[in-house]
């Protein structure tokens, strides 16, 4: 462990032998974030992923620069099937530490496997669409789109997620509960894909089958009299025969009889008790579709969240991987330096030198990068600075300002201790009708040289510009 203050190596004792800082708080953050990435490799290791997410995010916010702690997390993220934030992480990891760094090694299988990343975005893309859909009324093809989604990218786990959900809210628990059991297979205990379980689980209760047959009525036995005796017939028992009008009229008051105490004593009971079950039956529906929506309201919220932090890491990442990103100015430093050494080609070079400066902030760049950079200025300059310097003097003298601007300001990149050379470039924007630009220029001017001859003119012109203006 190093010094923050100083870089030098830490002892056991509570400071520092170089700079006498005292370090004994930074050790405990540094111990307590190498504690937390042991915490999340344990849990990564027995497929808790989303636990160890948590263990390794709080490992860097106590130390960014924890390169074992940011990687593990791009791989954690990678075997989810987000692809994006994987990349974003080992980005900002070789940015820490550019050598003997496994992020560079990620980063190279992944822009070497264009097949496969294909596949990673696209299937990003597809989620993404899909969420758009849901938002806008159309689960059909939200599940559609979905399915093709799981299975180009099967370790996609909110595609999982959003695809069981649509599964239930269609009734269709069987499969629901399988891509639930997909998701646990890749995230053992992953919080929203345990609570989409236990729904399904309660939904799914072997116990709801017993309502069936609710409404069906046991046969009883018929009840009716003959000679002043109450005769019970078994039920499917065949009436007695006889030809006697008397004994067909007395089972026929036997019989209304039977209906009346059934109509007036059976009936009402079994009537009451039915209502009530059923009531309960829609209370019970009322309470399910209630919690449904309010997991639906969350699990709404939680997307728009993923969204809005997914938007975020594209447009970080882009400032890394866009035409005008980091990597796209060290692929073109890299060029030139190839150019430089290959062909000596010192014009084409500075142009692409120019090319960097001019529209890249030098700040993004890192320290091997910028120093790259600096060693091919001062190679080339003094072969090309002589040469701008008449280029934008001609131009000048011609009173073509349009042009001499940019050519000054290119030979003063070449040659910033000429500065005259800056100073002309500003008067040239002024004079070409670019106020603000020119303003700019005099501004750098007084800021930059105090005190000579063209800081006191470019005040002069400054003021008198304005003035103008106001």
């Amino acid at each position: 462990m190093k010094c923050y203050n100083c870089g030098a190596q830490l002892s056991e004792v509570s400071f520092c032998t170089n700079c006498k800082r005292d370090v004994s708080l930074y050790k405990k953050i540094i111990y307590m974030s190498n504690r937390l990435y042991n915490e999340g490799l344990e849990k990564a290791g027995v497929r808790d992923l989303s636990g160890a997410i948590v263990s390794l995010r709080q490992s860097l916010r106590l130390n960014k620069e924890n390169i074992d702690a940011r990687n593990l997390l791009g791989l954690i993220y990678y075997e989810m099937g987000e692809a994006a934030e994987a990349l974003s992480e080992w980005v900002i990891s070789s940015n820490f530490r550019d050598a003997e760094n496994m992020a560079s090694e990620y980063i190279g299988m992944i822009q070497n496997d264009h097949a496969g990343f294909d596949v990673l975005k696209k299937s990003a893309k597809d989620y993404n669409t899909a969420l758009e859909m849901c938002v806008q009324g159309n689960k059909d093809l939200a599940m559609i789109k979905l399915k093709k989604t799981v299975q180009t990218n099967s370790n996609y786990v909110r595609a999982s997620q959003l695809l069981a959900l649509l599964y239930m809210d269609s009734s269709r628990f069987e499969e629901a509960e399988k891509e639930i059991s997909r998701s646990l297979s890749i995230d053992r205990n992953n919080t929203l894909s345990l609570r989409y379980l236990q729904t399904i689980q309660n939904l799914t209760d072997p116990a709801d089958s017993e309502k069936r047959g609710l409404f069906k009525r046991d046969e009883e036995p018929t009840r009716y009299v003959i000679d002043n005796e109450l005769i019970i017939q078994p039920p499917g028992a065949h009436e007695p025969r006889s030809g006697s009008f008397g004994t067909i009229f007395n089972i026929l008051i036997g019989l209304i009889l039977g209906l009346a105490v059934m109509y007036f004593l059976v009936l009402p009971t079994r009537i009451t008790a039915v209502r009530d079950e059923v009531r309960a039956n829609i209370e019970e529906l009322q309470n399910n579709l209630d919690k449904k929506n309010t997991d639906l309201n969350a699990l709404q919220q939680q997307l728009d969240e993923v969204n809005a932090e997914r938007i975020r890491l594209e447009e970080s990442l882009s400032d890394y991987t866009g035409e005008q990103g980091t990597l796209a100015d060290i692929d073109k430093l890299i060029d030139a330096a190839n150019l430089l050494l290959s062909e000596q080609n010192y014009e084409e070079v500075g142009e692409m030198l120019w090319e960097i400066k001019s529209t890249t902030d030098p700040s993004k760049l890192s320290e091997s990068a910028s120093l790259l950079f600096d060693n091919l200025l001062a190679t080339v300059s003094p072969q090309l600075s002589e040469r701008a310097s008449s280029a934008a003097l001609g131009a000048y003298y011609a009173s073509d300002f349009e042009k001499s601007g940019p050519l000054f300001e290119k030979a003063y990149f070449y040659n910033e201790s000429n500065a005259d050379l800056i100073y002309f470039a500003a008067v040239s924007y002024e004079k070409s009708g670019d106020k603000e630009k020119a303003k700019k220029l005099y501004r750098y001017v007084i800021d930059t040289y105090p005190g000579t001859y063209i800081e006191g003119q470019s005040t002069i012109a400054l003021n008198q510009l304005e003035g103008e203006n106001g």
